[in-house]
Formats: C-alpha cells, structure tokens, sequence
C-alpha cells in the first residue's frame, strides 16, 4: 500500500555525527536532554529536552554518568549485531511508541560494525570465503542503518569514528572509521546530515567545539540547506534550526 508524503514525515532529522575519539559525541546524549557546554562545564540549554533511547556499543556511558545514575538516560546495552537487531525490533513496536521517545542516539556505529565484521567472520572462518563475508556484512550493515534511518516519527543520530586514509598519490583524506571498503563509501549517503565534530581556533588561539557542515567535501554535508559551515554542537540546535518555519 503505497504511504502518501505528509509534513509529519519530514519533521525529523536523521543525521551522522563524525569526529575523533573524545571530542564529546555521546555527550550529545546531555544536549538531547536540555544540557549545553559553556565555561567549561555543562548547564541548562534554555531547549526543551527530547527524550532519547540510547544504543550503545561503547563500553559505558562515562560522559553522561550523573544522568545515566539519576535514570535520565534509558536504553540498551549492544553487544553483538543480533543484538542490535533486537533493539531494531523493539523500535518498531507499540511499547517503543508509548514510551514517548522522540530521538534513538546510536553510540557507535564503528563499534558496531566492528562486532558485526567479527560475528560474519565466526560464520566465514576460510579466507576463500572473504567474498561472501564481506558482502553479507555491507548488506547487513545497510539493510540495519537504513532501517533505523527510516523509522517514522523519531529522529536518529548515530556517532562513528573518523580514520585517515590515503590514496594512489599518498595524500591523507578524513573518512569514516568503519570496517568495509563499500560502506565505508557509501555511508555518508545514506544521511540527510553529516556532522563532522572539531575543534576549531579563533584568532586570539581560543580554541572551540562546533559541527562542520560542508568541509571535508564527501564527507560533512547539509541537505537541509539552513545550517551555516559552522554550527553549535548541539543535536536540539541543530534540529530545531533545520525543522523551523520560515
């Protein structure tokens, strides 16, 4: 049955937040939850808070510690890629619904596609077998991040590392830091928004944190076409300024 387009199913955002490790993307986590960082530490963002179910592959939630202690943090522990297809199942039932959530923060997808990666090659011990393992992981990994892309009424975020690589004139180039050479070209694709998370440097030498919209090219990117090249690193700022009315 064919859906129809409606304003509902454009008011959200899924996007993909690239940086290295510890610039602060489960952080965002405190941001989704009304928090912003100023002067060094975390205060009140003056937004109203959407409340997140957290997937995370990590190994703990140590930037949200307070917050995961005083129950504001809810969601599920990730394992192993049959696991993350268990909490697809459950994103996509009538309990995650009541439940009122209105973002699925993703933490990380390079975590997770390593123990995807790890999982096939268990199934596909013989390196003649390399083909097959390989295709079966970016068919997998795309079937599952197009899936939760999709899903109506809530936005996504997921955080993924970024790696250097080089290419035939030896020249490095930022790309994100997931196992497999074809998902890893493709994976910004399948995004609307593509945040890439650094610090940046005023002229006085103050250093800062913001989101990257349109540099690297091929790699941060803004479909919404209402971000500036240089947005506050905050997930609420971010959608509230690309679903706002003229």
């Amino acid at each position: 049955m064919l859906r129809p387009i409606t304003a509902q199913s454009t008011d959200r955002i899924c996007c993909l937040i690239l940086g290295p490790a510890g610039i602060g993307k489960t952080s965002q986590i405190r941001c989704l939850l009304g928090q912003e960082w100023k002067d060094g530490q975390w205060v009140d963002s003056g937004l109203a808070p959407e409340k997140p179910l957290v997937l995370s592959a990590e190994s703990g939630l140590l930037s949200c510690r307070e917050l995961v202690a005083a129950g504001k943090v809810e969601g599920f522990e990730i394992r192993s890629i049959s696991e993350f297809r268990e909490a697809l199942q459950y994103c996509q039932s009538p309990a995650f619904k009541e439940a009122g959530y209105r973002w699925i923060f993703i933490d990380s997808l390079t975590e997770i596609a390593a123990r995807c990666a790890e999982d096939l090659q268990s199934k596909y011990p013989s390196k003649t077998d390399s083909f097959k393992m390989w295709a079966e992981y970016t068919a997998t990994m795309t079937d599952i991040i197009k899936t939760f892309r999709d899903l109506p009424d809530v936005s996504v975020a997921f955080s993924c590392l970024i790696a250097i690589d080089k290419d035939e004139f030896n020249r490095r180039f930022p790309v994100p830091d997931i196992s497999g050479t074809g998902l890893k070209n493709r994976l910004t694709s399948y995004f609307d928004e593509s945040l890439v998370f650094e610090r940046q440097r005023l002229e006085d030498g103050t250093e800062y944190l913001a989101f990257k919209t349109n540099d690297p090219v091929g790699l941060a990117k803004d479909r919404s076409g209402r971000l500036n090249p240089l947005e506050k690193p905050n997930l609420l700022h971010i959608k509230n300024k690309i679903l706002a009315t003229a």
